[in-house]
């Protein structure tokens, strides 16, 4: 998503104009608009060329033309189709238009590549990060990658539906000579060393969840020996935390178009198939083993929730994206309120999708559910009773 202009601060009124550029970023924006928010959007309309009304409508029946034009919609309906990539928005017109009339009914197509203006009476603290995370590549993206071949290497972040180069390395080599490696293997040393600290400084190595070596050759494995050796030498602690999630792949070449060689190894694919969802997927699986075994660690519902958050005992909050959809505001400002006293209280808060296995998994247990730092029985008990 691109930022074009924001005018808001957390918890007041406000607006923000954004561009989604792929399907990610219309299931943000269906995340982010609600009911009796106000959308600015550009989408044709069949006019007519003699009096400028909408020839939908309007009175006059002369020929007809298709034009683009801006409308400012308040928000009634939001239908999102993710098998085909599309998203309408339903509402009426607030605002005059020299081809559409005002308080009159329409839907708007939101467009890749075209901007959308969002307005809100009151931008709380989900619409607020729905923003600022769209918006960033870095907090987008989840797969790191290095794909490189002898004396040049590329540095990308890769996210569900695009690959950002982020920088690229270009180093001589001496060449091999019969007899005496020692100058060559000196510069491939030095070359994996000027990888190895390009990357620390342009990975964020403790939020991404997988980062690829690919080469041709046997390249990306001595380069996977030299970062676990690079840690050794200098006691890196980002670097032992998080070297599980190095993965070797082959290319034919260490030029961009080797990436998406190494992505279409069906090895590959198998281990980034749930990466987005992997600590969600994690956490829910323990739940329903504390589930399971009924020892008073795992509780769903909103009741029971709430009196768990109260008395500060949850490790895991796990809550649906669908519940801050709510048309209600209070019962939206409810959820929201629970998510912000669970960080409070040193807990972690997962927000599931809704479109995931996992999520839909928890949609059928009310959407909301916690996994408890030490067992507390009875929080259903009033129920029973």
């Amino acid at each position: 998503m691109k930022l074009v202009k924001q005018s808001f601060e957390k918890d007041s009124s406000g607006y923000t104009t954004l561009v989604p550029q792929d399907k990610e970023d219309l299931w943000q924006l269906y995340n982010l608009i609600q009911k009796q928010d106000d959308v600015k959007i550009q989408t044709f309309r069949n006019v007519s060329k003699k009096s400028g009304l909408s020839a939908v409508g309007g009175k006059d029946k002369g020929k007809q033309e298709r034009k683009m034009v801006t409308l400012r919609l308040n928000v009634e309906d939001v239908e999102y189709n993710p098998s085909d990539e599309s998203m309408r928005i339903r509402g009426k017109t607030t605002e005059p238009n020299e081809y559409v009339p005002i308080q009159s009914y329409h839907t708007g197509e939101v467009q890749l590549t075209k901007p959308i203006t969002v307005y809100k009476h009151q931008w709380d603290q989900i619409n607020y990060n729905i923003v600022i995370q769209s918006c960033s590549i870095e907090a987008k993206a989840e797969v790191g990658a290095i794909v490189f071949e002898e004396g040049i290497a590329h540095l990308c972040l890769i996210t569900d539906n695009m690959t950002v180069l982020k920088t690229k390395i270009e180093k001589s080599i001496p060449k091999k000579r019969r007899g005496d490696n020692s100058n060559y293997e000196k510069g491939l040393n030095k070359f994996y060393d000027l990888i190895i600290t390009t990357m620390l400084r342009n990975f964020d190595l403790d939020k991404l969840k997988v980062v690829i070596l690919t080469s041709p050759g046997f390249m990306a494995s001595s380069l996977l020996a030299q970062i676990n050796a690079y840690a050794q030498k200098n006691d890196d602690k980002d670097l032992f935390r998080n070297k599980f999630k190095f993965v070797v792949a082959h290319s034919s070449t260490g030029y961009l178009q080797g990436l998406q060689e190494a992505l279409q190894d069906p090895h590959l694919q198998k281990k980034l198939s749930d990466t987005k969802f992997t600590k969600q997927v994690q956490v829910f699986e323990e739940f329903e083993k504390n589930l399971n075994e009924d020892n008073d660690k795992a509780w769903y519902g909103r009741k029971e929730c709430e009196q768990a958050i109260e008395l500060g005992a949850v490790k895991y909050l796990m809550i649906t994206d669908s519940l801050f959809r709510n048309d209600d505001i209070s019962v939206r400002k409810f959820y929201i309120d629970l998510t912000e006293q669970v960080k409070h209280s040193s807990g972690e808060v997962l927000i599931f999708s809704s479109l995931h296995d996992s999520g839909k998994q928890l949609d059928a247990l009310t959407g909301i559910a916690v996994l408890l730092s030490y067992p507390v029985p009875d929080l259903d008990e009033e129920e029973e009773e």
